[in-house]
């Protein structure tokens, strides 16, 4: 062990003259382990809601999609899905319908009768190989979560030929939608090229009934918004042809590059169509988390800097209670270097004791609730435990700043006192 660091090592545990500086150091230590271990604990929870999140929106955001730069509908064309079905990486695609409608529901019978209850939704018509490109019609998140997209009945758009609807659970709330008994969402939207007469409104909608089958919940801006029916359906009541669509959803490869097979597709689709990948969908999303999470390592930073500014006041008030033991040092043959590395390595003790302590107790409680999900979360939510998820960048990040604040404020004391004191 080298001589300033024995020395920097004993003045830390030994006693002090004035015992308030015995105090400063703890207070020094505890006040950087505790925001060390804030940082790692609120930044992988951060993390673990992160991923759930982009978990969520890929089950209903596709990893591609292509939509019409100008209008609503564009005529599919079987030549362009052949050569996109041909790209190496894409593993298949969906045609999507969707347009904002009304609908209410009402259940009415010889023993109830509730008063009919509306609500503007978004029908999103899908083909039968919408299964195969979306995560919806899994019943689980991952092979770790035992959570059920569809949370009532099932997700069947047709029966005995008959069209059905998979709605939100927020829309099934507000308007009391109960699938024990049989009735029908009645799905209004207004005709395509005629005027609305004001005595009689009605004449220029369009209504159409389906049956609810079941009903998903996956995030609150889908439960709230959307519901599900076959794109045959949406096709008639839109009086579109059956060619016409809004969208193609595609699904690639995990282990494909996307960004290369978006550009292939970009080139086979043309300057008539926007082809966006999920990151480029949800880019509002996307940037509020990363901003989140920023902003509480900023706060969470500022903090601990206050904290390492104990580190000054310990160093300068050891310094001036140790001025007998510089004098004896220097009388011993140590040079001014030699005794200000003594308290360049007290500061960087306190820096590094209380970044590993804060560190392992941070780890060691974010591993206790991946493992065993010790804090628990309201039954109503999608999942039962708060998410936590380690990042190692986080912790490196998080060491190179402390270490980089404690160095620093263990120098500004030493720098100040070494001209004042010819030390």
């Amino acid at each position: 062990m080298k001589f300033p660091v024995f020395i920097a090592h004993r003045y830390l545990f030994a006693k002090k003259t004035h015992n308030v500086i015995n105090i400063i150091s703890y207070i020094s230590i505890v006040g950087i382990a505790i925001g060390t271990f804030a940082l790692v604990v609120i930044l992988s929870v951060a993390n673990g809601y992160d991923t759930l999140t982009q978990k969520l929106y890929s089950v209903f955001s596709p990893d591609i999609r292509i939509s019409v730069v100008e209008g609503k509908t564009f005529v599919s064309d079987s030549c362009m899905l052949a050569k996109i079905k041909n790209l190496k990486g894409v593993l298949d695609y969906s045609q999507i319908l969707e347009e904002n409608v009304l609908i209410s529901y009402k259940i009415e019978n010889d023993y109830v009768n509730i008063p009919a209850a509306q609500s503007i939704a978004v029908m999103k018509g899908i083909d039968e190989n919408y299964e195969n490109v979306s995560g919806i019609t899994r019943k689980r998140i991952d092979e770790s979560s035992a959570y059920s997209f569809i949370t009532n009945g099932e997700f069947n758009l047709w029966y005995s030929g008959l069209p059905q609807a998979v709605i939100g659970i927020g829309i099934a709330q507000t308007l009391g939608v109960n699938l024990n008994f049989l009735a029908p969402l009645k799905v209004y939207i207004p005709k395509r090229g005629i005027k609305v007469n004001m005595s009689n409104p009605l004449d220029a909608m369009a209504i159409d009934d389906v049956y609810p089958a079941g009903i998903f919940s996956i995030e609150q801006t889908f439960d709230n918004n959307y519901f599900f029916v076959p794109i045959e359906f949406a096709q008639s009541i839109l009086n579109y042809e059956n060619n016409e669509i809004s969208a193609i959803e595609i699904k690639i490869d995990s282990t494909a590059n996307i960004n290369s097979i978006q550009n292939e597709i970009k080139a086979i689709a043309g300057n008539g169509f926007d082809v966006r990948n999920r990151y480029q969908q949800n880019e509002t999303l996307y940037r509020m988390l990363s901003s989140e999470k920023y902003a509480i390592y900023v706060i969470l930073v500022f903090i601990i800097t206050l904290f390492s500014f104990n580190i000054i006041g310990l160093i300068s008030m050891l310094i001036v209670d140790k001025k007998k033991d510089i004098g004896t040092l220097k009388i011993l043959g140590s040079d001014n270097r030699t005794i200000r590395q003594i308290f360049y390595y007290q500061g960087y003790m306190i820096a590094i004791g209380g970044a590993i302590t804060g560190l392992i107790c941070g780890i060691t409680v974010c591993l206790a609730q991946q493992y065993f999900k010790i804090i628990k979360l309201p039954n109503m939510f999608i999942i039962d435990a708060y998410p936590v998820e380690i990042h190692v960048s986080d912790i490196f990040l998080i060491l190179a700043f402390v270490f980089a604040v404690g160095f620093a404020m263990a120098r500004l004391p030493i720098w100040y006192l070494s001209k004042k004191m010819n030390m």
